[in-house]
């Protein structure tokens, strides 16, 4: 496993007594720290089961998402997951990387969830009435050691979620804590009949929609293939559907960018994660074809009852005739009729988003700032300094925005 000297070099300054590696003997109550691949993958069935007793169970908390994540972030980052063991066996996992921001001595020292952009939430993975004692566990373990890191940033928790527990239990103990309204993960409810939603959306749309199908109708033979959740590929079309999936990702806008999956983290992380959900009846995929040419695609999972679009891309080459705004119409109707709960759009309030549905779910963001020097000056830039120097950056904007011979305005009051 590929990793720089200063991760090491990291992961050994953030070890502390008591934290075990997954082979040793458990105490009564004890925190272990998984700072190497082989253990993270030794810990998947106790992980499960865990989610299992969870109160909100999730894909996004399974052993097989994390173990996925891990395949792109081991490029920028060293595992660092906390387990919590009460009586010998897990009680509680809090699933994070360490990673240096900046060079030198000045570098941040930073936790974060083991994360991609491609999830759709996180948190605290813990089994029901166990979460005030977990929070006091992890914390306890990382203020034993809080000199090691400067700030905790726990991103894509759903409002309520066992991290904002944790958040207030380190302010409790005097640390300086930043809670951040973040995005909403966007859904389309499907209890309803297709009819019946598709009557409530705009006539630009349905317009929009008919304009798409006409057109790559008139560009050549359209087919849409899907690999149904719960079908189990063979492991040559789960293969053979990656690489579709890369192939289209390469040749769109998003080919110029470090997320596209022609790049070697996404790569691996999709590579993996499509694996494990086809063993798990998750994987759900959908290609639109013109004259036999993949143009456009949607990767799902789908999973607890609902569907999680993951990535949607088309081929740069067939914008003006919009496979990708087709596939998304025709695939959205299947999914109706099926059982299923919600079609969950990922977090962002994009514009496409928002003319299928304005129904979302919270998601916070909180910041531990750490006890070290750089934490604290992190602490002053961001809720001090960095607010103070917007304000005046603003001010300055419409000084040179306003028409010559006005008055700003609180200078007229």
């Amino acid at each position: 496993m590929p990793r720089n000297s200063s991760q090491r070099a990291a992961v050994s300054a953030l070890a502390w007594p008591g934290a075990l590696g997954v082979g040793a003997a458990v105490a009564r109550d004890d925190i272990r720290l998984v700072a190497r691949e082989g253990e993270l993958l030794e810990l998947a069935g106790e992980w499960n089961r865990l989610v299992d007793r969870s109160r909100q169970p999730s894909v996004f908390l399974r052993h097989e998402w994390f173990e996925a994540a891990w395949q792109w972030r081991r490029s920028d980052a060293s595992l660092f997951v906390l387990g919590w063991y009460r009586d010998g066996a897990l009680a509680s996992v809090l699933p994070l990387v360490l990673r240096r921001e900046g060079v030198g001595p000045a570098a941040i020292r930073a936790l974060e969830f083991l994360a991609v952009p491609d999830a759709q939430l996180c948190d605290l993975i813990v089994g029901a009435g166990d979460e005030v004692a977990a929070s006091q566990a992890f914390i306890r373990a990382l203020e034993a050691r809080r000199g090691a890191w400067d700030i905790l940033r726990l991103r894509g928790l759903p409002r309520g979620a066992m991290g904002a527990a944790l958040a207030d239990a380190f302010r409790d103990r005097r640390f300086i804590v930043e809670a951040l309204e973040s995005d909403r993960n966007l859904y389309v409810p499907l209890s309803d009949s297709w009819d019946a939603y598709y009557g409530t959306r705009t006539r630009s749309l349905k317009k929009a929609n008919n304009l798409a199908a006409n057109r790559l109708q008139k560009a050549g033979e359209v087919s849409i293939r899907w690999i149904e959740p719960g079908s189990r590929p063979a492991a040559e079309d789960v293969e053979h559907t990656v690489a579709t999936c890369v192939g289209i990702s390469a040749r769109s806008w998003k080919g110029n960018i470090d997320t596209g999956l022609d790049k070697p983290g996404p790569q691996a992380f999709i590579r993996r994660l499509s694996e494990r959900a086809a063993e798990r009846g998750w994987l759900s995929v959908w290609t639109v074809s013109l004259d036999g040419r993949p143009v456009a695609m949607e990767y799902q999972l789908v999973a607890d009852g609902n569907v999680y679009a993951l990535r949607a891309d088309f081929d740069a080459a067939c914008e003006t005739i919009s496979p990708g705004s087709h596939l998304s119409r025709q695939l959205l109707e299947r999914m109706f009729g099926r059982g299923l709960q919600r079609y969950y759009m990922g977090p962002g309030e994009n514009p496409y988003k928002l003319r299928w549905t304005d129904q979302g779910e919270a998601l916070d963001e909180v910041w531990i700032y750490g006890r070290t020097m750089r934490g604290r000056a992190v602490a002053l830039w961001e809720r001090s300094l960095k607010p103070a120097l917007r304000t005046v950056r603003d001010a300055i904007r419409r000084k040179r925005a306003a028409p010559a011979g006005t008055v700003p305005e609180k200078e007229t009051q």
